[in-house]
């Protein structure tokens, strides 16, 4: 499946970061909380729209626990930049699983596709092009199981922690200069 990120997410434990990258680890973790500043998810839904074109369908990836109000919040800040964008919970989380980022910390790994717990919701969707929203991707195996259980859909995230797979994104995007429906 293809991902699309606004920007790239470094971790600290790799070296020092610079403002920039300090910003978007912050913008990160804040687009996690629902709690948040309406300019952090503006910020974020900006460069996140300026990625993709509408009509569009935005689909909000559930947290961990199933919660997908942050997400949501992030697809109606999306959808304000994009005419035509359209945000639909079209995928749910049957049963909660561990947190990623306390499986990174710990050197556990990722969670397998198979174990995210998502279904496909009986919401209809018009045949628009379908982005699965989230704030952070760092092996894809969210986004994989998203579109495993919808059965299609382009990952779109404010940041993506695999720098390898950001610079391939990056050309595609360039490639196409529209939605990218390349199947990677």
């Amino acid at each position: 499946m293809n991902i699309i990120a606004a920007r790239l997410y470094i971790s600290p434990r790799t070296r020092a970061l610079t403002a920039e990258e300090a910003e978007t680890r912050r913008l990160s973790y804040a687009i996690k909380d629902r709690r948040s500043s309406t300019a952090d998810f503006a910020t974020a839904g900006l460069e996140m729209a300026r990625l993709i074109s509408g009509p569009c369908w935005l689909v909000p990836i559930p947290s961990r626990t199933g919660d997908t109000v942050a997400n949501t919040i992030l697809c109606m800040q999306i959808a304000s930049f994009l005419t035509g964008a359209r945000t639909v919970k079209a995928i749910i989380r049957t049963s909660p699983i561990e947190s990623q980022c306390a499986r990174h910390r710990s050197a556990l790994g990722p969670i397998r596709p198979a174990d995210h717990h998502f279904k496909r919701s009986p919401k209809f969707l018009d045949a628009l092009p379908v982005f699965l929203v989230d704030n952070v991707t760092t092996s894809g195996n969210t986004l994989q199981a998203a579109h495993d259980a919808l059965g299609f859909g382009t990952g779109l995230v404010f940041a993506d922690a695999a720098c390898h797979r950001v610079q391939m994104q990056t050309d595609l995007f360039l490639q196409e200069t529209a939605t990218i429906y390349v199947t990677l």
